[in-house]
């Protein structure tokens, strides 16, 4: 019995962390929103709506970088999902052996 309980708090344990790992990654995914969003003001000419055709290109090539990233960071979040799900059912074996 005690190994079963020492089991299942380290089951516990590692879905803690791939919940800390997954907050982390959508914190960061929605900072990228923001800064996405920024650049998108910058295409748009900013507050005055004059931006010289040199800004506008660099701000469209920021965008499709940062949509590479979120794409990249995307897949990372797939796979700790995946993890996540496994270390869940971890604790469901743990549970229903003991």
């Amino acid at each position: 019995m005690v190994h079963d309980d020492e089991k299942l708090a380290l089951d516990t344990q590692r879905l803690d962390v791939y919940l800390t790992s997954l907050q982390a990654e959508v914190e960061a995914k929605v900072r990228r929103v923001q800064r996405f969003r920024e650049q998108m003001q910058q295409l748009d000419g900013g507050p005055s709506g004059k931006t010289n055709l040199a800004n506008r290109q660099r701000a469209a090539r920021a965008l499709i970088a940062q949509v590479d990233l979120m794409l990249r960071t995307n897949l990372v979040v797939r796979e700790l999902l995946q993890d996540l799900r496994s270390a869940a059912e971890a604790v469901l074996a743990d549970v229903s052996e003991g």
